[in-house]
């Protein structure tokens, strides 16, 4: 209503006519007296907004105006600083199906539904718009998106290739239901709230079926790989030794380099065995597919590696030198394919502690491609559960006391099975 006064007013000064002689009509303001003395709708907020000077003299410009509205059922804060914040509150229920790659860690939606009641639904095209765009938040803050600090208090995830967010690729389309409208008794249209529905239920939606899979009563978010991974296998049989493991170091090279100590309950010459044999090798290296021994103590193989969300297949060249069995070797090695190169050396060395063997360990690897630009804290997490699934194999490897049913359900032979968990 202020907005068709102020109109009037501008088209009587403009026209020379009284505002009670104006009538709206088409897209036009015309006197009735003389219907061929007229202004267009745009005519007059043309002059309203590029020549104020044509205005009258207490008018500012513009056509513009802001109304407030509040329901007189919306009442203050109590005492107890409660409060009723709307009176159009839309109503949702979700359903999702999804699966665990045990390998990964990573949670896979296979399908998604939610259904909404939003009252009376003004523009279908708007109101879909509004849940998608929920849900693809949600799946970010429910998958992805982690605040990562490290022991002293330094932000490791400030930028997006540490901070994840969900793309189109990750935001599956999900199925929408529109239930039956129950238009809001108090709202004018009877419209009630979209915007952020699935922002509160899809979180809630995920973690239950992750939690149903997994067979877990307590679930956090986000549902990052590396946390799903330790929430799989935290109870099998064979968890990787203890080990006292020193930061990992990545600069902007392209290198990562660290080291650590663990203790196997093994003596040197068992653990030796395995590592020069390519045949128990290539059960222990993670990922590995295939590993032969092509010249005196040089290795070629094929291994699936990941890295965050870069993974691929890659040809491994490996070769054992400086060996004095069965204290200390180096080992040397590159792989290559699609994705980058990476070329690394590793030493170990095993010192006798009686009933067990004392490992010491280091390594330095230089990355290239793709895979290197992943970000340092994702290369770092994924050296960690590389090194970890390395000597967890090992223990299974080389221990004769393990029976065959063990192996089956032990920690490195379960992560390999290929199994997805589903819910």
């Amino acid at each position: 209503m202020k907005v068709r006064q102020k109109m009037t007013r501008i088209a009587s000064s403009q026209m020379n006519v009284p505002a009670a002689d104006l009538k709206f009509k088409d897209g036009w303001i015309q006197s009735q007296s003389n219907p061929d003395n007229r202004l267009e709708f745009r005519r007059i907020g043309g002059l309203a907004h590029w020549s104020p000077s044509s205005l009258p003299d207490d008018m500012e410009p513009a056509v513009r105006e802001t109304a407030h509205w509040s329901g007189p059922e919306l009442t203050p804060t109590t005492a107890n600083d409660e409060i009723n914040t709307s009176l159009a509150y839309g109503f949702a229920f979700d359903f999702c199906g999804v699966e665990i790659d045990p390998d990964t860690g990573r949670v896979i939606i296979d399908k998604y539904v939610t259904a909404h009641d939003c009252g009376t639904i003004i523009n279908p095209g708007l109101a879909e718009g509004q849940i998608r765009g929920s849900f693809a938040s949600a799946i970010g803050a429910t998958l992805y998106e982690e605040f990562v600090y490290s022991g002293d208090g330094s932000f490791l995830s400030g930028t997006f290739a540490d901070y994840l967010i969900a793309t189109p690729t990750e935001a599956v389309d999900p199925v929408l239901v529109h239930t039956e409208q129950t238009p809001s008794p108090y709202t004018r249209l009877g419209a009630k709230g979209i915007g952020e529905g699935n922002q509160y239920t899809t979180p809630v939606c995920i973690a239950n079926a992750v939690a149903d899979a997994l067979g877990r009563e307590s679930i956090e978010l986000p549902l990052v790989p590396s946390k799903v991974f330790e929430w799989i296998h935290a109870e099998e049989e064979t968890p990787p030794p203890k080990q006292t493991a020193q930061q990992v170091k990545w600069d902007d090279s392209g290198t990562i380099s660290s080291g650590g100590t663990l203790d196997i309950n093994a003596d040197a010459n068992s653990i030796w065995s395995v590592l020069v044999d390519p045949d128990r090798l290539a059960r222990v290296f993670p990922g590995c597919r295939s590993l032969l021994l092509t010249s005196d103590n040089v290795y070629q193989g094929v291994v699936d590696l990941g890295v965050g969300p870069v993974s691929g297949t890659f040809d491994a060249f490996v070769e054992l030198s400086d060996l004095d069995p069965p204290h200390t070797m180096t080992l040397t090695g590159k792989v290559t394919g699609p994705l980058g190169t990476s070329r690394g050396v590793g030493i170990i060395k095993m010192i006798d502690a009686g009933n067990s063997t004392k490992i010491e360990y280091s390594y330095q690897i230089g990355l290239s491609g793709t895979v290197a630009s992943v970000g340092g804290r994702l290369i770092s997490g994924a050296a960690r559960v590389l090194i970890n699934r390395f000597f967890a194999a090992l223990v299974v490897e080389m221990n004769p006391d393990v029976s065959q049913d063990q192996k089956k359900r032990s920690w490195f032979s379960r992560l390999g099975s290929g199994k997805s968990r589903k819910s």
